[in-house]
């Protein structure tokens, strides 16, 4: 049996397991594996989507989980990022003293917290399985039996992952202090026509355009790509405003400009 962590895209299974599974960019397989009978011998099943910040988080989890010996990796990779090939350099490389990985095609590969001798514990650590492009459910789970039966035992290395310290951000209100050079913005949900209505005032008070859209995002784009909006406070109020409006309309609740939804 796996169980979904709360805000995390992965599962979890049985935590004394040494093997963990990445689907890559294929959620659908991700799914399937985890209502696989095999999924509750797995340790973790999880995505990999970025040959960057995603490849880092992985190397971390898995320095984290020194019971974890073996990594299957199986499912589509997404063509533009290559974060297959990117672990499979840094598995076979390591990486260079900048953070780059030596032999990853994709530019933007790179580690941006782990150092070399953290690469070079995970390559200690972990032996992968490649089966990436393998979608049977039935051979994964045969090469997962394989491993769960080549089983090193748990890695007794310990090494210290960097924490940068969060920054502790009070609550307070987000204030547009400046008015914005374009003018100001009145937002109204539409309730006939189900859809947001955002009206551009110019700064003496002057109708200027009228925008109507069917949900926040796409209003976000529309008025990015007008450059209706020109400062980040007013951007970002902007984005809040839009978002409990489109709640509202969605859920029928009233809504009122600056104001908590009701």
């Amino acid at each position: 049996m796996v169980e979904v962590r709360a805000g995390a895209s992965f599962y979890i299974g049985d935590e004394t397991s040494p093997v963990a599974v990445c689907t890559l960019s294929s959620f659908d397989l991700l799914e399937q594996l985890a209502q696989a009978p095999i999924a509750g011998r797995l340790a973790i099943i999880g995505p990999l989507e970025t040959e960057n910040v995603g490849l880092e988080r992985m190397l971390m989890t898995l320095l984290e989980r020194p019971r974890i010996r073996w990594l299957i990796v199986c499912g589509d990779e997404h063509r533009g990022r290559r974060p297959a090939q990117a672990l499979a350099s840094v598995m076979e490389h390591g990486i260079a003293a900048d953070g780059t990985i030596p032999g990853a095609r994709s530019k933007l590969a790179r580690l941006s917290m782990l150092g070399p001798k953290h690469v070079a514990a995970v390559q200690r650590q972990i032996r992968v399985c490649d089966l990436a492009g393998v979608h049977d459910i039935a051979q994964i789970a045969e090469a997962a039996e394989a491993c769960l039966a080549d089983d090193p035992g748990e890695f007794t290395e310990r090494v210290t992952l960097p924490k940068p310290e969060a920054i502790a951000i009070p609550q307070q209100t987000l204030r547009v202090r400046e008015h914005d050079p374009s003018g100001f913005l009145v937002i109204l949900v539409d309730r006939e026509n189900a859809q947001l209505l955002v009206e551009h005032y110019s700064p003496d008070g002057a109708l200027l355009h009228r925008f109507t859209g069917p949900d926040a995002e796409s209003m976000c784009v529309a008025l990015v790509d007008w450059t209706i909006v020109t400062r980040l406070e007013h951007a970002a109020y902007l984005g809040r405003e839009l978002a409990k409006a489109e709640l509202a309309l969605k859920q029928g609740l009233a809504y009122r400009q600056d104001a908590p939804l009701g």
